[in-house]
């Protein structure tokens, strides 16, 4: 399937939503070099959910900060401003699609657990390599299977006969999708990715999650959620739509060039912090 086909795809998904305009605005200002923190903390504080939210994340176990955060503009001068972006950007795209079908609701729910833990993988990963955009990398596995989010909610029949073909075939989902649809949950994130003008790195990882190879300039970080999604899936935390690890690129792992032991520690940490994690996004 070529561009156009997956825009057709992507077209008949009518109520496709759109970020929230603070988080927009916020985007814009991360990007204005004459911005400050006290601008950026106007419009956060304008927000009261967003401002809640911040602040229960600054000061959960995720940073482990010694002394407790109680100001917005605090937060920004520990986090800085693209940190704050990708937070809140998380944060709001979770509240994007409600699914109000129970048989949906528990998939989606398997699959925000599955991405949680791909993005407490990526930091971790992350932070074994000395990476210096720990956030952005678990911004990254977080929404690294946002195209099956769309799946789910707006193309429900297809979604229907994916799921039922990877239960009756054994086949990873890429694969029934890729021939059912003529794409695949990567290719759909991608596009929706780039209709919410998200940074390029964040495009190219949804789009390159299974073959971080041909990333390019992101290969590193596409390397990154790549591994922590087969650890995820090893580890069983939630659900990626099938029952299958998917191979491991070479090239990825070559990379990255993680020891033995490394993967036991990331593996080890993983499941110690799903839990904790999890609470601030509930």
């Amino acid at each position: 399937m070529g561009e156009a086909d997956l825009r057709r795809i992507i077209a008949r998904v009518e109520d496709l939503p759109t970020l929230p305009r603070t988080v927009l605005r916020i985007t814009e200002l991360v990007n204005d070099p004459r911005a400050s923190a006290k601008d950026l903390s106007i419009i956060i504080t304008d927000d009261q959910v967003l401002t809640a939210r911040l602040l229960k994340l600054v000061n959960s176990s995720f940073y482990g900060f010694p002394q407790r955060v109680s100001t917005v503009t605090g937060a920004i001068v520990l986090l800085g401003f693209d940190a704050i972006r990708n937070l809140l950007l998380t944060t709001s795209v979770l509240d994007l699609f409600p699914a109000r079908i129970a048989h949906v609701r528990r998939d989606q729910e398997q699959l925000w657990d599955h991405s949680l833990g791909c993005a407490i993988g990526a930091k971790a990963i992350g932070n074994f390599l000395r990476h210096d955009k720990l956030e952005e990398l678990f911004v990254a596995g977080l929404l690294h299977d946002i195209g099956k989010i769309v799946e789910m909610m707006f193309l429900p029949d297809e979604f229907a006969r994916i799921t039922e073909r990877v239960r009756a075939e054994g086949e990873l989902i890429s694969s029934a999708e890729q021939e059912l649809l003529g794409c695949t949950h990567a290719d759909i994130g991608r596009l929706l990715a780039e209709r919410w003008n998200l940074p390029a790195k964040l495009v190219g990882v949804i789009a390159r999650h299974h073959t971080p190879a041909a990333a390019g300039v992101f290969a590193i970080e596409s390397s990154i959620v790549h591994l922590a999604d087969i650890f995820t899936r090893a580890l069983d935390l939630g659900s990626g739509g099938d029952d299958k690890v998917p191979p491991l690129d070479k090239a990825a792992w070559e990379l990255l060039k993680l020891k033995p032991g490394a993967v036991d520690a990331i593996m080890a940490s993983m499941l110690t912090e799903f839990d904790d994690i999890r609470s601030f996004l509930s």
